[in-house]
């Protein structure tokens, strides 16, 4: 962080300098015109007709010898830190090639271009100046309530694999939106100029799909113990209720983040140790049933996690 001092110019106006090294990197030169733009407390500077051209990245990833995990962990950060075009080689790749494949087509706009025993080309066809991190987590929050929502039937009806499914959904708009971000980071003065979003918004927009990843992935472990353990009527209505009043919480917590209504955040607080309590007493009394830790244990998590969601808007309002 630089510090300028303001200089007096004339009777109405005031100077501040402006550091080479910005001027050099976008080649400005005098009689250039600046674009300014007020963002709250900040005052955004910007070339005028400011548009960065995308760095055409690109990465070699090699399969030989790396377990199927290692490759997944390295292909989805390459998508998510804005490589466009990632390569996978090696000798071993005709044989990873049925898991790595689904792997890309699972990534939003990366589509293989080039295919031989010994070679993957992937290319990304996404232009980030469009992306609307705003619209991407309500997809996300509209699949996650769903899925919730299907939970609350699973005793009644199976609906695991469609809750699987759209649990992918949300896993694939989650590494989106965490591309979106670092792209922000990386291009402040056009989140600033097209979206309004400076820094601190991406950092707290990174942070609430990371929690609504993991709320959907709870619903998902939830619907799957739900099916698996052995409850009576009154057991089953017991858990619903628990599971309705989570639900509550979670619609609460995301109206709290659009509304920035904090008194709602801390309200949704204090309802989670309520629920926590009510949780405790059930796994308690139904202690010896089998499964019933595993599913006790996930619902737990997405309480939390649906908490945790709250706090980002009174603790990064």
């Amino acid at each position: 962080m630089e510090y300028r001092k303001l200089i007096s110019f004339g009777k109405s106006s005031f100077v501040v300098s402006l550091p080479k090294p910005w001027v050099d990197k976008h080649k400005l030169k005098k009689g250039d015109i600046i674009h300014f733009d007020e963002n709250d407390n900040n005052l955004v500077l910007m070339p005028k007709q400011f548009e960065k051209k995308e760095e055409e990245k690109e990465i070699i990833i090699n399969v030989d010898g790396k377990p199927l995990n290692r490759i997944r962990r390295e292909l989805i950060p390459s998508y998510i830190n804005n490589f466009k075009t990632i390569i996978l080689i090696g000798k071993e790749l005709k044989d990873k090639a049925k898991y790595i494949e689904p792997l890309v087509q699972n990534l939003i706009a990366l589509e293989i271009m080039e295919q031989t025993s010994n070679k993957i080309v992937a290319k990304d066809f996404l232009n980030m100046n469009d992306i609307s991190i705003n619209n991407l987590i309500r997809k996300m929050d509209v699949i996650t309530r769903s899925m919730v929502e299907d939970c609350l039937n699973m005793f009644n009806e199976d609906n695991y694999e469609n809750i699987n499914y759209r649990d992918k959904d949300v896993n694939r708009l989650s590494y989106l939106i965490f591309r979106a971000v670092n792209y922000g980071l990386e291009n402040q003065t056009h989140m600033v100029n097209q979206f309004k979003m400076n820094s601190r918004e991406l950092l707290n927009y990174h942070l609430l799909a990371f929690h609504i990843e993991i709320i959907a992935d709870e619903a998902r472990r939830v619907a799957r113990h739900m099916r698996e353990v052995k409850l009576n009527k009154n057991q089953q209505k017991i858990f619903i209720d628990l599971l309705r009043d989570s639900k509550q919480n979670y619609l609460d917590t995301m109206k709290s983040f659009y509304t920035n209504n904090s008194n709602l955040a801390h309200s949704i607080g204090e309802r989670k140790k309520d629920i926590m309590k009510k949780c405790d007493d059930f796994h308690l009394r139904n202690c010896k049933i089998t499964k019933i830790a595993e599913l006790v244990t996930r619902f737990k998590r997405l309480v939390v996690t649906v908490h945790k969601t709250g706090r980002l808007v009174y603790e990064w309002p």
